[in-house]
């Protein structure tokens, strides 16, 4: 059996690609020698990032909450890249923190919309078609830390702690067919999504710093290091799992009650 993993030549697939995490993983897979295949509805950012990358990239605009722009989307990429080998899901978008009766049930579906059932789509359409190829491949969603901890972002972490769920799932689904499904757990991480340009770019972001035992924001490529390395055969035996990358966050929940981080 061939190792579940994208090769050289071969297509990842990025939703959620033209900026952030996304963005950087999809330099770390050109860097590679591998096609990229960048899907976001960001025209400008998605144009510009597959021209820096080359001949081997493309982008394409893609909602990932309609099956057919999704499918068409599919279709594109069979008609001018290889045989898709890889798929991060990484599409989404900033919620708004607010107590349950704040929170309008259009607010709810808009979130679930994309983070979700976005993730089920793609899966769905293009995690099947590597499944489907018989070459093998290997799966990446995007979840959160507030998919295991709880905050205010209600529908999103509802949507972070379902996708952990789905994505094992699909990796006991999809084990026979040589194919590794697992997620990443991203902490806060600078990015446009930390920074909405519709609240204006500005955030305190000191509570953030406080919650981290690192004391730090993490920066795309760092996440991307491990979203790549899922895809990679770096990772061959590794499948149903999720891996956290947040600066020690979740480790340290528990200090707070008890006076705060350890400090040198």
């Amino acid at each position: 059996m061939t190792i579940a993993a994208v090769k050289d030549e071969a297509t990842v697939v990025i939703t959620g690609g033209a900026s952030g995490i996304g963005a950087a993983t999809a330099h770390k897979a050109a860097a590679a020698g591998a096609s990229v295949a960048i899907l976001d509805l960001a025209e400008d950012l998605g144009h510009a990032l597959a021209h820096e990358l080359g001949k081997q990239c493309i982008f394409i605009r893609c909602d990932v909450g309609n099956e057919a722009s999704v499918e068409a989307a599919l279709d594109e990429i069979k008609s001018k890249l290889p045989q898709v080998q890889g798929l991060l899901c990484c599409a989404g978008t900033a919620p708004l923190p607010l107590p349950i009766e704040k929170t309008s049930l259009a607010e709810w579906s808009r979130v679930l919309d994309i983070h979700l059932t976005g993730t089920f789509i793609t899966t769905k359409i293009i995690g099947a078609q590597i499944a489907q190829s018989g070459q093998g491949g290997a799966v990446v969603t995007t979840t959160s830390v507030v998919g295991f901890n709880a905050g205010p972002v209600l529908a999103y972490g509802a949507a972070k702690s379902a996708t952990i769920n789905l994505t094992k799932a699909l990796a006991v689904q999809w084990a026979s067919r040589n194919v590794r499904v697992n997620a990443i757990a991203p902490g806060w991480t600078e990015t446009p999504f930390l920074r909405p340009k519709e609240r204006g770019g500005e955030r305190d972001l000191s509570p953030i710093l406080k919650a981290s035992p690192q004391g730090r924001l993490l920066q795309p490529e760092e996440v991307a290091n491990v979203a790549w390395f899922l895809l990679s055969p770096a990772s061959s035996a590794v499948t149903g799992t999720v891996i956290v990358c947040d600066g020690g966050t979740l480790a340290g929940a528990g200090w707070p009650p008890y006076g705060g981080f350890p400090q040198a």
